[in-house]
């Protein structure tokens, strides 16, 4: 993984520790500090998450397709964000702006990939209850294995994609998967997370849902962090942190 680190290889130190401590506590301070930019970012996505509701009309083939065409263009975007106030304590509403228009296209790629697997589910899932065949049962149980692997996967490539840039393609979804693989139970808080907005935004009404996927962003973010420095990657890292790690 030497596109995530950024020095030395890694070995265990009392500075890694502190470094891990770091970010999460400013998962809770860019929650006051970056609010507004977090609240202008989480919106975004989730009124395009909300036409995408209305649009699909209860269709469960098409609501997976028109959430990454009308929310994924604008999630990456988000996490800059949310890296900025983990990484840099610097967020800003021209650099959102810039970040939707340089990052749309592969944020919706990106979204699509889970967004397909949710659909082949749906649609194996529909044709075996009503066939009850075995060969759809393969095919069930292989739609099943890919949703698991493209939706956990895409957790941990939205923040990966927005911090090392230079991976792209199959070795981006390569290397978020070797580090979910490594380290699944720091991905499990932002999975159950988003399982959890979905459900709320189901289940009620609430301008409450407009803020979630703010905090989702920086658990996940927080978590790829952790799991970065531990690779050696050192620029966390601001002025006047340093002394704190």
């Amino acid at each position: 993984m030497r596109e995530i680190a950024q020095t030395s290889p890694f070995t265990v130190t009392p500075t890694v520790r502190g470094l891990q401590r770091l970010i999460l506590r400013r998962v809770w301070s860019a929650l006051w500090r970056h609010l507004p930019m977090l609240a202008v970012g989480s919106t975004v996505t989730t009124l395009g998450a909300s036409v995408g509701f209305w649009l699909a009309g209860g269709s469960q083939l098409l609501l997976p397709i028109l959430l990454a065409v009308l929310a994924g263009p604008t999630m990456m975007a988000l996490f800059s964000v949310a890296q900025g106030a983990l990484v840099s304590d610097d967020t800003g509403l021209r650099s959102y702006l810039r970040g939707v228009r340089e990052t749309a296209l592969p944020s919706t790629a990106h979204s699509l990939i889970p967004a397909l697997s949710l659909v082949s589910l749906a649609a194996a899932a529909d044709v075996y209850e009503r066939t009850s065949s075995a060969f759809m049962l393969v095919s069930l149980s292989t739609a099943i294995i890919a949703t698991i692997l493209s939706v956990a996967g895409f957790v941990v490539v939205l923040p990966l994609a927005v911090a090392r840039p230079q991976l792209r393609r199959a070795m981006l979804w390569v290397t978020a998967w070797h580090m979910l693989g490594r380290w699944p139970v720091r991905f499990l808080a932002p999975i159950v997370m988003a399982g959890l907005a979905l459900w709320t935004a189901l289940t009620y009404s609430s301008t409450l849902v407009l803020l979630l996927p703010a905090p989702i962003a920086l658990v996940a973010g927080a978590a790829y962090w952790c799991c970065a420095v531990e690779l050696g990657a050192r620029d966390v890292l601001v002025p006047g942190d340093a002394r704190a790690a």
